[in-house]
């Protein structure tokens, strides 16, 4: 007998159960579990947008930003290019250029000017600034212990700041560390300005010169010339050195982007300070003149200047209204500013990653 099927075709009932057996086998199938390569049976074809891959999710888009050193590259700004680096400014949507400075080069100006975002000084600096109508506005320190020291051929008995009196000292014109001691200790010397050669220093077995703790007793010493110094930290003078910085104008219309770069510069250096040899040869490209084992030597020795007090209580970067304080008192002595201001105009660290905030 045949069957009648909606196609108006007929079957012999042999095919009709054939294809009922079929049907039964396929709808069981369906709860074996699928070998790992073969697909289930019964499963539905994907529509073409489950067919492809996920997509990544669409990058930040990448603002482009400036940022001006106080020097040529060196490791007292290891921390920025570790985050250029590591893609920590990139993650963040930040297109950083890193533009070394170097002599006569102000990046006060340059910044207040408008031809740079972002800048490297120093706390005395910026109060002087401030003072002369330039509303720029610290947002984090790299160092906080003053770096700065006075070098002195070792045979030579010093070991207080009072020795120094009479002595020929090679150091910086207007540089406000200077005046702070000098006027503390009442030294009246022979004063040199430094030109950034050590010549004078090495032919004067009785002179002293200025210096970083992390750079020019290293390199003494690979010439053959053994000194000790006199730390500026220790005279009291309460400078924060190598600070990152931007314009109240800046602050003011661009928070999101102060805040992508102080955190991202911030993460740079928790990192370049446990791993600065795998960026110093990035800073060298910038500046071939400082071998790495230069920048090496500079990045463990000035580790206790930067990881050091408030670093260690608050996070990498912090700094105190008390210390803003303390520096402006010691400047309005000297006369260097004329006028006390608010010094939490001066700086912030509201965009400072903290740990144990401070009440």
């Amino acid at each position: 007998m045949l069957f009648n099927i909606t196609n108006g075709k007929k079957v012999r009932p042999t095919a009709v159960i054939l294809l009922v057996i079929a049907v039964s086998l396929m709808v069981f199938g369906c709860g074996v579990k699928e070998t790992k390569n073969e697909p289930t049976a019964a499963a539905p074809a994907k529509t073409e947008a489950q067919a492809q891959p996920a997509k990544a999710a669409a990058p930040k888009e990448q603002v482009p930003i400036k940022l001006i050193t106080a020097w040529f590259a060196k490791g007292n700004d290891g921390g920025l290019f570790a985050a250029l680096q590591q893609n920590y400014y990139k993650d963040s949507g930040i297109d950083m250029t890193i533009q070394p400075g170097g002599p006569g080069i102000s990046a006060l100006q340059i910044v207040t000017s408008g031809k740079a975002d972002f800048g490297i000084t120093y706390a005395d600096d910026v109060l002087k600034a401030r003072e002369q109508g330039l509303p720029v506005v610290g947002l984090m320190t790299t160092f906080q212990k003053e770096p700065r020291v006075f070098l002195f051929h070792k045979e030579n008995n010093i070991t207080k700041f009072e020795d120094m009196n009479g002595k020929k000292v090679f150091v910086g014109a207007g540089a406000m560390y200077w005046e702070f001691i000098k006027n503390k200790y009442k030294l009246n010397v022979d004063q040199i300005n430094y030109s950034g050669s050590l010549s004078g220093f090495i032919a004067d077995k009785g002179s002293l010169n200025q210096g970083y703790v992390s750079n020019e007793p290293f390199v003494l010493k690979k010439q053959g010339v053994d000194v000790s110094f006199l730390k500026v930290a220790d005279s009291g003078y309460a400078n924060y050195c190598n600070i990152l910085f931007t314009t109240e104008k800046y602050i003011k219309e661009h928070p999101e982007i102060v805040d992508a770069v102080v955190k991202a510069s911030q993460k740079g250096w928790e990192y370049y300070n446990e791993n600065f040899q795998t960026v110093n040869p990035l800073i060298n490209q910038y500046n071939p003149d400082l071998p790495v084992e230069n920048l090496n030597n500079e990045a463990s020795v000035q580790k206790d200047s930067v990881m050091t007090g408030d670093a260690v209580t608050y996070g990498m970067g912090y700094m105190s209204k008390e210390r803003w304080e303390t520096l402006q008192s010691q400047l309005l002595e000297l006369n260097i500013i004329k006028q006390k201001q608010d010094v939490t105009q001066m700086f912030t660290t509201k965009f400072l990653n903290l740990k144990n905030p401070p009440k």
